[in-house]
């Protein structure tokens, strides 16, 4: 098997609490470190991260993280005028609520060759809208984009919107722009219909599962993606392809308290790893499940797969390569 190449393209940051806790975070890099551990440690392949840190101490200490991971860095870059980025989480009324620092290092992604050889390079990209805010980054990630064809390009439409001040990290031009340069797309359920508003494309008012899945349908008759992905939290997941094929699988019970922070990021990084391994929906579905419930169980965005997943992803390899 060639070694395949997946990379996460956009935020990386710090979530600081409210009793001062910081733990890495930004969708990019959560998708990153784990397709990593899983192809790295089965040995076909690696995830690595492309995004900006500043010169400041934070910015030291998540490299530092992603070394001890195994993880390249050579594809984040070094901003001497803006600090490493950093996301407040808060509880107002019993729901968190966040604000995300506006003028953060990975604001300012450029484009140089490195990105264009990565690029050309990549077998799956995994990319959100909120790193597309300034126009910076946005020509960046768009140029990315536009030098790997090859890829299979993942849209984690990911919207999100300050809750103290109210500033929206995308448009609509944001989410058209992404959704047009897409291979997949995924969002949950009220994403799902937030894109359809945003877009003016006409949706059912019914949010039961057909519902959800004729909303999917108008997706893929005004874009050329492949397959579209919608999360269902509890309920499971529905992933519906430009074939017809459709599968809903139902999550993996998680022992204890849920812990979500992180694990629709893994549930990409599921996605594209079956997907590109040529596995059938319903098995890369399984695979994408499985590791997102792996991270549920943890307070940890990106601990450790279980060994229960890595068993699971290494029978399938064995079975489709026969």
């Amino acid at each position: 098997m060639n070694s395949l190449t997946f990379a996460g393209i956009g935020e990386v940051l710090y979530d600081v609490f409210e009793d001062g806790t910081e733990c890495l975070g930004g969708a990019p890099l959560n998708f990153a470190v784990h397709v990593h551990q899983l192809a790295n440690q089965l040995g076909f392949g690696h995830g690595t991260i492309v995004s900006c840190v500043g010169s400041d101490r934070r910015g030291h200490k998540l490299l530092d993280s992603l070394h001890q991971r195994g993880i390249s860095t050579c594809y984040i870059g070094k901003d001497e005028s803006h600090p490493t980025g950093l996301v407040s989480v808060f509880m107002r009324n019993g729901e968190p609520g966040y604000q995300i620092e506006t003028g953060a290092a990975w604001d300012c992604l450029q484009d140089n060759p490195l990105l264009q050889e990565l690029a050309g390079q990549c077998d799956g990209i995994c990319f959100g809208s909120l790193a597309q805010r300034s126009p910076l980054s946005r020509n960046c990630i768009r140029a990315f984009l536009q030098n790997a064809p090859q890829a299979i390009r993942l849209y984690d439409v990911n919207l999100r919107q300050n809750t103290l001040t109210g500033e929206c990290g995308y448009s609509p031009e944001i989410v058209a722009y992404s959704c047009r340069t897409a291979t997949i797309i995924k969002a949950n359920r009220s994403e799902l219909f937030s894109v359809l508003e945003l877009l003016g494309i006409a949706c059912p008012g019914d949010r039961t599962i057909n519902g959800i899945r004729r909303s999917m349908g108008m997706l893929l008759a005004h874009f050329p993606v492949k397959a579209i992905i919608v999360t269902l939290g509890a309920e499971g997941t529905i992933a519906l392809s430009r074939n017809g094929e459709f599968d809903l699988s139902t999550p993996v019970t998680t022992i204890g308290t849920p812990h979500p922070v992180g694990a629709g990021d893994a549930c990409s990084a599921g996605i594209l790893l079956g997907i590109a391994l040529g596995w059938d929906i319903h098995t890369t579905m399984e695979l994408a499940n499985r590791m997102g419930a792996d991270v549920a169980a943890h307070p940890s965005a990106t601990p450790p797969l279980s060994d229960e997943t890595l068993s699971f992803a290494q029978a399938q390899l064995h079975a489709f390569s026969r």
